[in-house]
């Protein structure tokens, strides 16, 4: 039984080699061949491309959010820090508020 699967290649084999001589059919095969590569070329020109302006529109996003967020993070830096050494008026009127409910024992303890 091992026997019939290399009476069967062998047999596929003798008739591509035979096919392969016949000079019609190599030219055939040859043309297509060459055009299979043209249009891998080409093919792979565009894929190229394609990538190159995905990773082209990928950059442009990231360094907008980049951008964006360095705006954020700069915009919060102003809002965190007053800007001058002094405080404003509402800051130390609700200082002022807060140091005697915190200092007066509440109403029925002694």
């Amino acid at each position: 039984m091992p026997i019939f699967p290399f009476i069967a290649g062998l047999a596929a084999g003798v008739v591509a080699v035979r096919l392969y001589k016949n000079a019609p059919l190599r030219a055939g095969l040859l043309s297509a061949g060459q055009k299979l590569r043209q249009k891998g070329t080409v093919a792979e020109g565009r894929l190229r491309q394609a990538a190159a302006s995905g990773l082209g529109a990928l950059a442009d996003s990231s360094a907008r959010l980049r951008d964006r967020l360095q705006r954020e993070e700069a915009a919060i830096t102003l809002a965190a820090k007053p800007a001058s050494g002094k405080r404003k008026p509402a800051a130390r009127a609700a200082a002022k508020s807060a140091k005697p409910a915190a200092s007066t024992p509440a109403k029925g303890r002694t």
